[in-house]
């Protein structure tokens, strides 16, 4: 059992299947232009001929934001309420892909693949959905276990930033690792269940974790590597947006370019992720 090879495996099946990823670009872009548009409206209507509009695009500005919310905070319900539901269809629509994309890479159909997707996907929705639903009950375990812990050790003052600062610092990776083992044991469920077709989400839950178990250091190890990219590629989003220097309209349309690369490389990472997975499971 390699955790090279199932890597290698995830580039070449995301790039075998790289319509997919177009495909949920595609829908991405929507869905944020869904929530992006409202805002630049109510920002053009309010303080759209301010001069700290300048401003506010070379980062963020939370003074801004602060006095924003103050004044025109009526404004931003409307936008918030379309922007929580745009949000719960992108978590649907990627439950939905989930399914699809798993079931391509298991049975790695390249001409008929298309109608595939789409039915496995439907097939397996339903049970996305519970399965989503039980590990967003673990996680939110997890979280709220770590903040008592996290509150707990600043014994409850939270207006002592450096205290809070420290705090944090200690307590984040810990967090993080733990974190990564809750997601690791997801997609594995995952796998088991579009492997086995099973009806109860526990009985793929229950073998992922005993497989997870039992090949412990391979299975976190893959994972951990795949975090890797993820962080080469945040941290090279944020150094080249920080070569960008916002005084024209070219420059901008630039950082909206570089965000869609990193938009498109991003989904792209999580494809590779679940082909690894796969593949480390079909080496068994």
């Amino acid at each position: 059992m390699s955790i090279f090879k199932a890597l290698t495996t995830g580039f070449k099946l995301t790039w075998k299947y790289k319509r997919i990823v177009v495909l949920l670009y595609m829908l991405t872009f929507v869905l944020s232009a869904c929530i992006a548009f409202p805002l630049k409206n109510l920002i053009e209507v309010t303080v759209g001929k301010s001069l700290m509009i300048k401003d506010l695009v070379k980062g963020v500005d939370y003074q801004f934001f602060n006095d924003f919310n103050n004044t025109y905070g009526l404004g931003l319900i409307p936008v918030f309420d379309q922007s929580i539901t745009v949000l719960m269809l992108f978590f649907l629509l990627f439950v939905f892909f989930s399914g699809g994309v798993i079931s391509v890479f298991i049975n790695d159909h390249p001409e008929s693949y298309k109608k595939f997707f789409w039915r496995k996907g439907a097939h397996f929705f339903f049970r996305f959905c519970r399965l989503a639903f039980y590990f967003s009950i673990i996680h939110l375990s997890l979280l709220g276990m770590f903040f008592l812990v996290f509150y707990l050790s600043i014994n409850g003052e939270m207006q002592n930033e450096g205290t809070i600062s420290f705090a944090l610092k200690v307590i984040s990776p810990f967090y993080y690792l733990a974190a990564v083992l809750i997601f690791m044991w997801q997609d594995y469920s995952k796998v088991f269940l579009v492997k086995s077709d099973k009806t109860w989400i526990f009985q793929s839950m229950f073998p992922a974790l005993k497989f997870i178990k039992s090949n412990f250091l391979k299975v976190y190890g893959l994972y951990l590597l795949n975090m890797l990219f993820w962080f080469v590629l945040i941290y090279l989003n944020f150094r080249i947006t920080l070569l960008i220097k916002f005084t024209s309209g070219s420059a901008i349309l630039l950082a909206f370019l570089i965000s869609q690369v990193f938009v498109l490389s991003r989904l792209s990472l999580k494809l590779i992720n679940l082909g690894s997975v796969v593949d480390l499971y079909s080496q068994k």
